[in-house]
């Protein structure tokens, strides 16, 4: 599925920008830290999704470990996370253009 525009290739290289930095997450925290629509943080997962570039986290405990602190996820949220082809498309076009997203592990 092809990318609508510039805004939307933005988001989604910012949200697998995100997912590649602190782990996987879930929409809707995904769409308050990013300040999005939880409509649009939905809709942007989804077709990152169809695009192979993350897969879901369904029905099980999510273990991540940040640098700055262990995290784990909960079974009550589907979580999205990078697949293989997510974080070769992510390094692909890091070589081609200059992107460096200041995203930092929110405390909370």
């Amino acid at each position: 599925m092809p990318v609508n525009n510039d805004q939307d290739e933005l988001l989604d290289l910012t949200i697998l920008t995100y997912l590649k930095k602190l782990g996987p997450e879930y929409a809707k925290l995904l769409a308050i830290r990013l300040g999005l629509s939880l409509e649009e943080s939905r809709k942007r997962l989804q077709s990152l999704e169809e695009r192979g570039l993350i897969k879901r986290v369904e029905r099980r405990i999510v273990k991540y470990y940040h640098r700055r602190r262990k995290s784990v996820k909960h079974r009550n949220h589907t979580y999205y996370e990078l697949t293989r082809e997510g974080e070769f498309f992510l390094r692909q076009v890091r070589k081609k253009i200059d992107i460096n997203f200041d995203i930092e592990y929110p405390n909370r």
